[in-house]
């Protein structure tokens, strides 16, 4: 990823240049809804600042998120909330398939493991992660577990991305071995980039995980030298994905499937929009920063001028925006007003990046019939 404060400081200075042409510009304030006027009411104001700083972030880049989403705690259940209501909404088309390959005998995973109760068993994860997929992706991404002593595991080889969970016994290792390597052979006559697989905590060997056109157990030069090939951008998701997958967290694993069928396969929603300076986005890096400079010069000078507000750009460049949890935890570390001033040019007035934010139609809640 390339660094936007580099990429920033260098057109500000630019800029400065032309300063009958930025001071020309306006900065959009917005008064705190607290006055602090004692040391009791500093917390309240603090408080307030992360709300105002957080609601472009929220309604301008990513999907609202409509239902109570947990990072440790894993259940199985099928609910009413997954159940498309057909009278009020359309089917969504089926734009990919993951399958879940979890172990022939029921093992604890390491889901839940800052769970109060028992870990989830790999099913159980599993079929959570399944219903976590189909959420994100709004139905457009259909999730299947499957177990290596099934009778049709005819999913495994078909689908787009393959996740093996927990497998270490030796019948268990041997069937992922060898479905691997038959994808993997698949994959390479075909020559096709909308293929991915993975296999998290399996033991000591990683079995060369695939992203799209990106093999590593068949690592292609473009990967090196053209970074902003889709080769190379393979690579970096492959990394990231791993990363995501080990948190062991639903929120982050269906996040890393969110990322991969997003860039090798059809546009999400959830993950559709980024505010990074990414090889993927080509020279569209150069339209947003010009718009950034020409329409929020002011808030950017001043926000890099600050400690505080520069620190949080640069942790906000060492992630990728479109993590949720790990955006929340870095901007309310830093909130401050300039910050969001910053922030509401940006996102909000000027939307720069073209986020929209449409509500998800899944999970369907039906309405209450009558009070409770």
């Amino acid at each position: 990823m390339m660094s936007k404060v580099a990429t920033l400081c260098y057109l500000l200075l630019v800029a400065a240049y032309a300063t009958n042409f930025v001071s020309s510009f306006t900065i959009p304030t917005l008064k705190s809804k607290t006055t602090a006027t004692s040391r009791s009411n500093q917390g309240q104001k603090n408080h307030n600042l992360a709300l105002d700083l957080l609601h472009p972030l929220r309604h301008s880049l990513y999907q609202p998120n409509v239902s109570s989403r947990s990072n440790t705690f894993l259940q199985s259940q099928t609910t009413q909330a997954d159940v498309t209501n057909t009278d009020t909404t359309t089917t969504p088309d089926i734009i990919g398939t993951v399958a879940l390959l979890v172990p022939s005998s029921d093992q604890p995973s390491k889901f839940g493991s800052k769970s109060p109760v028992q870990p989830p068993s790999y099913r159980e994860a599993a079929e959570q992660l399944a219903h976590k997929i189909k959420q994100f992706s709004d139905g457009r991404i259909a999730a299947q577990v499957v177990t290596p002593s099934d009778v049709d595991t005819s999913s495994v080889f078909n689908s787009n991305a393959l996740i093996a969970l927990g497998l270490t016994t030796p019948q268990d290792v041997q069937f992922l071995s060898r479905t691997f390597r038959q994808r993997r052979t698949a994959g390479e006559e075909e020559q096709s980039s909308k293929m991915c697989q993975f296999a998290v905590d399996c033991g000591d060997n990683n079995y060369a995980p695939i992203v799209g056109p990106y093999d590593e157990a068949n690592p292609s030069v473009v990967s090196e030298i053209a970074p902003w090939s889709d080769v190379a951008s393979g690579k970096r998701l492959a990394t990231q994905m791993k990363d995501l997958f080990d948190k062991q967290t639903s929120d982050e694993f269906a996040l890393a499937l969110m990322l991969f069928f997003n860039r090798f396969i059809d546009k999400i929603p959830w993950v559709q929009h980024s505010i990074d300076v990414t090889w993927e986005k080509g020279l569209g890096n150069v339209e947003e920063i010009y718009n950034m400079v020409t329409k929020c010069g002011p808030c950017i000078t001043k926000c890099l001028a600050d400690e505080n507000c520069k620190a949080c750009i640069e942790a906000l460049d060492e992630i990728d925006t479109r993590d949720q949890v790990a955006s929340y935890r870095t901007v309310v570390s830093y909130e401050s007003e300039l910050l969001r001033d910053f922030s509401l040019c940006i996102l909000q007035k000027n939307n720069i990046f073209g986020c929209t934010a449409e509500v998800p139609k899944i999970p369907y809640v039906t309405p209450l019939g009558s009070f409770r």
